[in-house]
């Protein structure tokens, strides 16, 4: 039975650190914080524009209830209500999330795979609440659904249907996606171009802030999230959007053995908990949400041959001898340190 559950809430990213050279500005910026998705929010723009709260709350919002499992009547959970082989009408957000979602299990070989919902939540990690571990039959079952070709998609339409009995989580890519609304609203709209945006650890910028000094993001050791292990600047990168994903940062406890949030899709069970982590560096969230999701599903020296196939730029910590260790893409490489 599940004995206690651990959410990590301390993030990935150390905000204080991220801008700390910031207060040196001779322009105070605004501050806008809030709590949405399940987690905080913290936006800092350099802008004469009053009242931003609610615009920035409101896109932050449309993908929340567009997107959440945690809200009954998502779009997200009209699909995953729906009868199999039954058409649903969604957004053209919700179509490209889940086009690049399966695209990208394409080609993780089934690794990252956004129909396992109905195996997060027997795991206990979803909105419904477990208190044992699922069976191995339920197990069985359940990863003979989820596949890359488990839902259809109908563009032109608009519209999506399951063809299989699984359900879309987008946890691992929501946010990103959500975090790339507010910055178009910001500074494609708005005309804003002096941006930081963090949504539950995850992080999107402007290459400088209004001195032309650059953001600077903090990333953390798993065992000791108060100890910075590295530190990215944003004016190395053309558009600079963060995501770190690790199998410690949430756990469930059944029968005293520990569960990483981390479920592969292919066994059907959550990965071993091993304290590492993978940040992804972007030009885009969405881009970098899923795939820093997608490598740390993968062991080790998989993620990393992937990562360089596919030209990502990724940073892997992991723990050796109680010492963090850091290993760099060979594309993040050929980036300015």
């Amino acid at each position: 039975m599940i004995q206690k559950t651990f959410p990590i809430l301390i993030s990935l990213i150390l905000i204080s650190v991220l801008v700390l050279s910031f207060f040196l500005d001779d322009d105070e910026p605004q501050r806008i914080e809030g709590s949405i998705m399940g987690t905080t929010y913290n936006v800092i723009v350099f802008s004469d524009y009053d009242n931003l709260e609610q615009s920035i709350y409101d896109s932050f919002n449309s993908v929340n209830l567009s997107m959440s499992t945690y809200l009954n009547d998502s779009l997200i959970n009209k699909v995953n209500y729906s009868d199999i082989n039954e058409w649903v009408n969604v957004s053209h957000d919700f179509i490209e999330v889940l086009r690049y979602a399966v695209d990208t299990c394409i080609k993780s070989k089934g690794l990252y795979d956004v129909s396992i919902g109905k195996l997060v939540d027997s795991w206990g990690f979803g909105p419904l609440e477990k208190n044992q571990k699922p069976s191995l039959k339920d197990i069985q079952y359940l990863k003979t659904q989820v596949g890359c070709d488990s839902i259809e998609i109908n563009d032109e339409a608009s519209a999506v249907k399951r063809k299989r009995d699984v359900a879309l989580d987008f946890s691992s890519i929501a946010k990103g996606f959500a975090i790339d609304k507010v910055y178009k609203h910001l500074y494609s709209e708005l005309n804003i171009e002096n941006i930081f945006i963090e949504l539950g650890g995850e992080i999107r910028t402007t290459k400088h802030k209004t001195d032309k000094t650059p953001w600077k993001i903090g990333v953390v050791s798993p065992s000791k999230p108060d100890k910075i292990v590295y530190s990215f600047i944003s004016s190395n990168h053309d558009s600079f959007a963060m995501a770190t994903s690790g199998d410690y940062r949430n756990i469930r406890i059944f029968n005293e053995e520990e569960y990483s949030h981390t479920i592969n899709p292919i066994v059907g069970s959550p990965n071993n908990l091993s304290r590492k982590s993978v940040s992804v560096i972007s030009d885009n969230a969405m881009i970098a949400d899923a795939l820093a999701t997608a490598l740390n599903v993968m062991e080790l020296e998989a993620a990393i041959d992937y990562a360089n196939e596919y030209e990502i730029k990724a940073l892997f910590i992991y723990e050796q001898d109680s010492k963090p260790n850091l290993l760099f893409s060979k594309e993040l490489q050929k980036v300015k340190m």
